[in-house]
């Protein structure tokens, strides 16, 4: 605990570097490089944020299907006297119960998704 404290303390009040801008030319003579650069990067980058926005969607469907626990749990029990909800309801509570496991595997792929792995 003590250790922690001191790491803190340290890390807070250690004299920060200040900040120095670049001069003008440097500046100018980059630019156009930075600019060619990201032209040629832009589709990379654009199919990274497509394939994150797929599992994006997958993530949220299942985030969803965590709903159908509580579902399953009333058309097993409540609704099981007035109707043939027993397999149904058994089948949503399974659905639900995988569901929270699934978002986190699908959150843990997300960022990696952006190289396409996993779509």
């Amino acid at each position: 605990m003590i250790f922690t404290l001191l790491v803190a303390l340290f890390a807070f009040f250690y004299p920060q570097q200040q900040a120095q801008a670049m001069d003008p030319v440097t500046i100018a003579i980059l630019a156009p490089i930075a600019i060619q650069v990201a032209q040629t990067m832009m589709p990379y980058i654009i199919k990274g944020l497509v394939n994150m926005g797929k599992m994006g969607l997958k993530m949220g469907k299942e985030m969803i299907n965590i709903f159908r626990l509580p579902l399953g749990v009333v058309q097993t029990f409540i609704l099981f006297p007035f109707g043939s909800c027993f397999s149904s309801g058994i089948r949503n509570m399974g659905y639900g119960i995988i569901a929270p496991f699934k978002v986190a595997f699908y959150a843990v792929l997300l960022p990696v998704s952006a190289f396409g792995v996993g779509v």
